[in-house]
């Protein structure tokens, strides 16, 4: 599917993910999953469930105008569309089938890399991207949501947004509305939003020794003479 401008293509309810996946090459480079240098302090997410094409579209739409200079935004590294099968009809759950995005596991390349791209840049925010019926915004940590004055929230840890809260990173949820009429006024107050949580103190783990384990290292554990030494909670829920 061709559009004839990123706007139009955007904004539209019907857009090939072959088409965003092109259009943030040429924008951000990086890629397949990730597109970014690994040195940016906002990792961005979406695209995990098939009723999540708004968020992709809006994220894509966003990222697309900071780099005209419509928006002020931080460096940013973004995984827009990490599961294509999220997209194309198949049936999904969460028992019996893969999760389409586990960062605990690790079941799937795109998940890998992912994860291993968010240990290498160690981001201060991830900022996830959801559908839903309306705009809605929320926080992982107790100071982004007093610092933002929006909701806290304690995800499960078997969710993108979950995943933030057990690393190094303050979290924000995004709902996003299945109405492209919307996202342009809407890109600019999330670009705000997004800019505010980047200047927060980074979070800070303890460091924990534990029994070397491969998924240890994959999860961003340092490997020591006798065992792996994580500086996140991820070693709790494996």
């Amino acid at each position: 599917m061709q559009y004839l401008h990123p706007y139009k293509a955007l904004t539209s309810s019907a857009t090939c993910v072959r088409y965003v996946k092109s259009l943030l090459l040429r924008q951000l480079g990086g890629g397949p999953s990730v597109f970014g240098s690994g040195d940016e302090k906002i990792l961005a997410l979406s695209g995990f469930y098939p009723e999540d094409w708004p968020a992709v579209n809006f994220l894509t739409l966003m990222l697309y105008r900071w780099k005209r200079g419509e928006l002020d935004l931080p460096p940013v590294a973004a995984a827009p569309v990490v599961n294509e099968r999220a997209f194309t009809g198949s049936p999904y759950g969460r028992e019996g089938i893969d999760v389409y995005f586990d960062f605990l596991e690790l079941k799937r390349q795109e998940t890998r890399e992912v994860t291993a791209f968010y240990h290498k840049a160690r981001p201060n925010v991830v900022a996830v991207f959801l559908g839903g019926r309306e705009f809605e915004v929320a926080a992982t940590t107790d100071l982004a949501a007093q610092t933002l004055a929006v909701r806290r929230v304690s995800p499960s840890p078997h969710t993108p947004e979950g995943a933030a809260t057990l690393k190094y990173s303050h979290a924000l949820v995004f709902k996003i509305p299945p109405s492209p009429r919307e996202f342009m006024p809407l890109t600019r107050q999330v670009a705000d939003l997004i800019k505010t949580a980047a200047s927060l103190p980074p979070q800070v783990r303890s460091t924990v020794k534990v029994e070397r384990k491969d998924i240890y290292l994959l999860h961003g554990g340092r490997e020591v003479e006798d065992g792996v030494v994580l500086d996140n909670d991820v070693y709790m829920y494996i």
